[in-house]
């Protein structure tokens, strides 16, 4: 039985420095999709080649209680944080980073994408954590395009790629606190590929360009769909004649209060004052753009 289409969302476009994203998570629909309670597109950047600017903090910004989840459809990001991360992942890479009890953290193009330039495009995800794990340290990973897992899907349809979680005998490298599931669906032409669901686990999908058909029903161009509990098959059909890519998400329901304030994302509102005024009182310390450490794996 098919999984039931509950909403779908075009999104609303925003201003993140100066690149325009469309904003889809949270919505007027959905608050949240198992543990993702955010999700911005970066619409797809043409970036002309010039000489490299080293980062100065003006696009630094802090996070308290989430995961941030950046991944690249092209395009190459550096990541600084306060904690002393850094790394660099290109396309098909992923930068991931548990703020945990408070970080500041800087993401732009790396040096050698600002010099070569070309096409930008990804999407961002916050990964709300559990209670327990919002205390602890910071953490990063940079995950590089060959450690995501691949699987080739039944008559040649195309492929997957495990980004969060696990297909079968395949696993993210990517570090989880529940289960959650990340996977990149490139189909191929005229291809179809039915996604079994797993029983209590909430599943979203976004499509980020090409035309693809979801239980039959048409999207394309950034939009994010989300399904009903019942029903435990997702149709995926690309119609079209060149590959189309589709993100499928989601994981176990998120059974504490959920409390997001700007950057936070905690489970009181004292919670949030506290992650406010440490914020302002410098506990979440500085980032040294000098200090390259080696990528954390």
């Amino acid at each position: 039985m098919e999984k039931i289409i509950s909403t779908s969302y075009g999104g609303a476009n925003s201003k993140v420095g100066d690149l325009l994203v469309n904003r889809l998570l949270p919505n007027r629909y959905v608050d949240a999709v198992g543990p993702f309670v955010f999700l911005d597109h970066l619409y797809p950047t043409n970036v002309k080649p010039a000489k490299p600017k080293a980062p100065n903090g003006d696009f630094a910004h802090p996070h308290r209680g989430i995961a941030t989840f950046s991944y690249l459809f092209s395009g190459s990001l550096e990541h600084f944080d306060s904690y002393g991360h850094h790394g660099i992942v290109e396309a098909g890479g992923a930068q991931w980073m548990k703020a945990g009890n408070g970080v500041i953290h800087d993401e732009h193009n790396s040096p050698a994408f600002q010099e070569k330039g070309g096409e930008l495009h990804g999407l961002q995800f916050w990964i709300n954590l559990p209670a327990e794990n919002k205390a602890e340290l910071p953490d990063y990973l940079a995950v590089q395009a060959n450690d995501i897992p691949e699987v080739e899907l039944p008559e040649e349809a195309g492929t997957l790629r495990v980004v969060i979680g696990s297909f079968g005998d395949n696993n993210s490298p990517v570090k989880t606190y529940s289960p959650q599931f990340l996977y990149h669906i490139k189909l191929n032409a005229k291809s179809t590929f039915v996604l079994k669901a797993k029983p209590g686990m909430e599943y979203a999908a976004f499509v980020p360009n090409e035309a693809v058909k979801i239980n039959n029903d048409p999207f394309a161009k950034s939009e994010f769909i989300s399904f009903g509990a019942d029903g435990d098959e997702i149709t995926l059909s690309n119609p079209g004649i060149t590959v189309a890519d589709v993100i499928i998400f989601g994981g176990e329901y998120y059974t504490e209060p959920i409390i997001a304030e700007g950057p936070f994302v905690m489970n009181t509102r004292q919670e949030i004052g506290e992650a406010y005024r440490d914020f302002h009182l410098g506990k979440y310390g500085t980032i040294d753009y000098t200090k390259r450490s080696k990528n954390k794996h």
